[in-house]
């Protein structure tokens, strides 16, 4: 039971304190950057969310940046609908859509809606600037950080909160 209630607190702390490289934590808040712009209930997300949770990166830094980037994608539904629906029209691309639609999964894909097909080309340009930042970001912030957190001791306990869930320990 303390572990449910701790595990969010556990993945916030980890962000910065895990023992993972400025690269899976950028590479993490890269991805989740994608999951978050996207409008949900298509499977592009659910496939950019299968990758997230089956790569080695950080999965809380892509939770955090999906819940950042989905409160803040709306501001460019406008653009990317006409990104969109510019793509959509466009007559080279045409037999593309036709046969991305016509697949066994094409409908639920969501590539037929101008503003997934624009939010995912406005992703697409974002990734290297989202990477770049992240990791220089990470790389800087993450050996401080780590070393002011690690004095207290409630980051230690929550460090070790899940391993003590595991083993039927609950304080």
């Amino acid at each position: 039971m303390t572990a449910f209630f701790m595990r969010p607190l556990r993945q916030l702390a980890q962000v910065f304190t895990a023992n993972e490289s400025p690269r899976q934590v950028a590479a993490g808040f890269t991805l989740g950057m994608m999951i978050g712009l996207l409008p949900k209930g298509n499977l592009v997300v659910l496939l950019l969310t299968l990758l997230l949770c089956s790569l080695r990166v950080n999965k809380p830094a892509g939770l955090l940046a999906a819940a950042i980037f989905s409160m803040v994608g709306f501001i460019f539904d406008p653009v990317a609908h006409q990104l969109g629906a510019w793509i959509l029209v466009w007559d080279t691309a045409r037999p593309l859509h036709s046969w991305l639609y016509e697949l066994p999964m094409g409908p639920w894909l969501g590539l037929n809606n101008t503003v997934v097909v624009g939010q995912l080309l406005v992703g697409f340009y974002l990734i290297y600037p989202t990477y770049w930042f992240a990791h220089k970001f990470v790389s800087l912030l993450q050996p401080r950080l780590t070393k002011w957190l690690s004095r207290y001791r409630i980051i230690r306990w929550l460090r070790g909160a899940e391993l003590g869930s595991h083993w039927r320990v609950d304080a």
